[in-house]
Formats: C-alpha cells, structure tokens, sequence
C-alpha cells in the first residue's frame, strides 16, 4: 500500500513538472511570436523609410539629369515622347509577330530562357 501511494504521489509530482513545463513552453513561444511580430513591424517600417530615401534619391538624380540635358540643349521631354513611340512601335512589332507565329514566338522565349538559366548557373 505505501509503494502505491508513494507511486501515486511520485506520477503526481511528475505530472505537475508536466504542466509546469507545458505552460513554460507556451510563455516563451507567446514571447517568441511577440518578439516576432515586433521584429516583422520594425522591419517594415524601416523598410517604408528606406523605399521613401530611395524615391526621394531617384527623383533627385532624374531633376539633375534633365537639368544638365536642358543646360546643354537637350529637349527632354521630347526625347521622353519619341522614347513613348519607340516602345510602343516595338509592342507592337511583337505582339503582331507573335500573333502570325506563336510557335517561332514560343521557341524564341524558350531559348532565351534556357539561355539566361545557362549564364546565371555560372
């Protein structure tokens, strides 16, 4: 009878360790995913601020290019509307080829792809 209450006592004891530990383990994974969600909303925000720098930058380099284009003679905005025709010609010199031939289309794209896997596995 006392090894059944000392077995009693013993299996309780470890099941209070077992709790004990359970809700151990489930403070820190609630710390861990706290942590986490800090980490990801600190993350973001500085990600926010470094796109903005980089706007700011970019729009600033593009103001002192066309400022110095312009100061040498050079119209912009009318390199920028024949850069529009341009692209827009070519969209449609591909969309019209590959309309006639889209299995030639298919194979170019194909190539091409394999080619650019070729060159970045090195």
């Amino acid at each position: 009878m006392a090894t059944t209450t000392s077995a009693k006592r013993q299996a309780a004891a470890a099941a209070k360790r077992a709790k004990a530990g359970i809700e151990t383990a489930e403070g820190l994974a609630e710390e861990a995913t706290s942590q986490a969600r800090r980490a990801g909303t600190r993350a973001k925000r500085q990600a926010s601020v470094l796109e903005d720098t980089l706007t700011r930058s970019a729009e600033d380099i593009a103001a002192t290019v066309t400022d110095r284009l312009r100061a040498v003679g050079v119209d912009t905005d009318r390199m920028a509307d024949i850069a529009r025709e341009q692209a827009s010609e070519l969209q449609q010199l591909i969309e019209d080829e590959i309309r006639e031939r889209p299995m030639r289309a298919l194979g170019l794209a194909a190539a091409v792809g394999l080619f650019i896997g070729y060159l970045s596995a090195r």
